[in-house]
């Protein structure tokens, strides 16, 4: 039995998603980098950065840490696994941003963030909650 189907035959789907995490992330480790992973795996490790980031600091944190570099992957994942709710909930998050164009590179994001305002920053914290309403 491969170490897949074991974390698969778990009873427990959050055990199941817990082991299936284990092993991509030592898979990756082992290539020397989770972006060398084929597609698929790839896309269950984007969803496994973002709801780590949501659960530990939340939109915002996500988008503000190295994690946020991710933000255009995270919602090719969450359409690509079929969960269209949060893909949905996400598209909002991408529509706050459509004048800023959030880059890749952590310096520049960090400096469109650092000046959002109270608005911007209620509608992210909203959007959170909804995340947070479908897990």
């Amino acid at each position: 039995m491969s170490e897949i189907d074991f974390a698969l035959n778990q009873p427990k789907e959050t055990d199941q998603l817990e082991l299936v995490g284990v092993v991509l992330w030592n898979k990756a480790n082992k290539v020397g980098s989770f972006e060398k992973l084929s597609l698929p795996e790839r896309y269950f490790v984007y969803l496994d950065i973002f709801e780590s980031e949501l659960n530990n600091g939340g939109l915002f944190h996500f988008l503000y840490n190295t994690s946020g570099k991710y933000f255009q992957d995270v919602h090719d994942a969450f359409f690509a696994v079929k969960a269209i709710e949060n893909g949905f909930i996400y598209k909002k998050l991408i529509s706050l941003f459509k004048d800023e164009n959030l880059p890749l590179d952590i310096f520049k994001r960090r400096e469109i963030l650092d000046v959002l305002n109270k608005k911007k920053l209620k509608q992210i914290e909203d959007l959170e909650l909804e995340f947070l309403a479908c897990t």
